[in-house]
């Protein structure tokens, strides 16, 4: 049975659509004719109470406005005419069990059609149950009332016994706020059902984007979605090979150049002349240092499926904090840490702190001075990285976030301190952590660079620490 639905169900987003529009139009018709025919009163004219009563209104009107020697032959013109009512003349007895006067007899006022009787007259009328002492074995479905107008008319007639009350217009609005809102909520319940595969294939792809995560593309849906879901299967792929083959590419270079670089210093040192001999030997420094660079890159930032697979485990972030800034200062380094918080992140406590150590290095190369602070978020925890330098002008602060790009044009630096690697590293490890991090410009002079790890337990701060924590929060671009 699943099978022969699922076949009629069309494959496109569009077929689908236009089915949900069908659907919810037939189920709005659908539940408008439930609500008409439950609410309805009884299809035949001359059945229906509200006729019924009219009718018997007007006859009643038209007596009572007669003279009296006309009201036989009026009356009789009108039985002829409205057979369903059973029109006859009344003498104004009573049932025997009916009690003296009309008040006796009159129990049946609160009846509805009484009711519609009174208002279709509209002036005070008499009505009684001529019925009341027990309905005779012969007798028509209905009521037996007698009636007399002010005027002194008097007859009976068969009113059909509807006991409902007449459709009142509070049950009409709720019969539609009823019918809206189901409706609504079977259309949102439909939609949410289509738009599924659609969100899945958006989370799929943003995981990929950011993280290389791969999450289950939905195989499933519209023809289009799945159509789209294997083409996104097979870029991503094509990527995380290509990635793959650059970063083995990457490391087998960088690896296989340490034996030549190691041959030629031990040339270098057998160099008579000491000034070519020192140039030689910078140069195999540098190449030393650019190959144990690489190497780093290619470890710390281009392996996520080695950063999914790590353990993580709680960090106190400001302690690793606190060892980055005294090992530096061990070198005699203007390093401190101006403001701390003890939060707990998720991670790996290594890749974090090479992440620090390579902010600290840059600030300390390039403005002289880090100064270090452990922030407390709303979202999770933050470390700041501040210097003096002269800063990384706007448009290029995206760009210094790729590999091998330098800022030597922003700070001033010789060509053999760096290889561009550092900030690369630092973002692939914050991305790899569920992080953010960015670069800003201090006033009037200096560089803050920020860490954003999200929390993974907190601790409530005394209020005494975020008092302190204002007073020497660095002051923003």
């Amino acid at each position: 049975m699943k099978s022969r639905l699922r076949a009629l169900k069309p494959s496109s987003v569009g077929g689908q659509i236009a089915l949900l529009i069908v659907a919810a139009v037939v189920l709005t018709h659908a539940l408008a004719t439930l609500a008409f025919f439950t609410l309805r009163e009884p299809w035949r004219p001359d059945d229906h109470p509200g006729v019924a009563a009219t009718r018997l209104a007007t006859v009643a009107r038209l007596l009572d406005a007669a003279a009296a020697a006309d009201r036989p032959t009026l009356l009789a013109n009108a039985a002829r005419m409205l057979p369903t009512l059973r029109l006859q003349a009344w003498d104004g007895s009573l049932p025997e069990a009916g009690g003296a006067g009309t008040a006796g007899g009159d129990r049946i006022g609160d009846h509805p059609m009484v009711q519609r009787l009174r208002d279709g007259f509209g002036r005070p009328l008499a009505v009684t149950d001529l019925w009341s002492a027990g309905r005779p074995a012969d007798a028509a479905s209905g009521v037996r009332v007698g009636m007399t107008t002010p005027g002194g008319a008097r007859l009976s007639a068969l009113v059909p016994d509807d006991d409902r009350p007449p459709m009142r217009q509070g049950a009409v609005i709720f019969t539609f706020v009823f019918l809206a809102v189901a409706v609504s909520l079977i259309s949102l319940w439909a939609t949410r059902a289509l738009t599924a595969p659609l969100a899945r294939l958006v989370e799929a792809a943003d995981e990929f984007g950011t993280r290389m995560n791969l999450v289950d593309l939905p195989q499933n849906g519209p023809r289009e979605v799945v159509a789209l879901s294997r083409a996104l299967d097979r870029m991503r792929a094509r990527v995380r090979r290509l990635v793959d083959d650059r970063t083995q590419m990457l490391a087998a270079i960088s690896h296989d150049l340490r034996t030549p670089i190691t041959r030629l210093r031990l040339r270098a040192e057998f160099i008579e002349d000491d000034h070519a001999r020192a140039m030689t030997l910078r140069d195999l420094d540098q190449m030393n240092g650019l190959v144990e660079a690489a190497l780093s890159f290619v470890r710390d930032g281009q392996s996520p499926e080695a950063g999914r697979t790590a353990t993580r485990t709680l960090i106190d972030l400001a302690s690793v904090v606190q060892t980055v800034a005294d090992a530096f200062a061990d070198i005699g380094a203007d390093v401190r840490v101006a403001e701390t918080r003890h939060v707990l992140v998720q991670g790996r406590p290594e890749e974090l702190q090479r992440a620090i150590m390579n902010l600290v290095d840059n600030a300390v190369k390039y403005g002289g001075l880090a100064r270090l602070a452990v922030l407390q978020t709303e979202q999770g925890v933050a470390v700041e990285v501040s210097d003096d330098g002269p800063g990384i002008p706007e448009a290029e602060r995206e760009m210094m976030l790729q590999p091998f790009v330098r800022g030597d044009r922003a700070r001033n630096l010789d060509t053999a301190s760096g290889f561009g690697l550092g900030l690369s590293i630092v973002s692939a490890i914050v991305d790899a952590h569920g992080g953010r991090f960015t670069l800003r410009n201090r006033s009037p002079r200096g560089l803050t660079a920020r860490i954003d790890l999200p929390r993974a337990a907190a601790h409530p701060a005394a209020p005494q620490d975020s008092a302190a924590n204002a007073a020497h929060r660095p002051a923003a671009a």
